[in-house]
């Protein structure tokens, strides 16, 4: 029971990075020397601009 506690935050925090980086990514801009393939419309959908 501890230890799927345990496995339920890590996921959660896990989902956190993720979805922080995907907005990161989804609101800077591509440099040159950085290629940044086609965003995903669900990426798109976290811009804030």
């Amino acid at each position: 029971m501890r230890m799927e506690k345990a496995k339920r935050k890590v996921e959660r925090a896990i989902a956190a990075i993720a979805k922080k980086s995907a907005s990161i990514e989804a609101n800077t801009a591509c440099s040159c020397l950085g290629y940044q393939p086609k965003e995903s419309e669900k990426v798109k959908t976290l811009r804030k601009f």
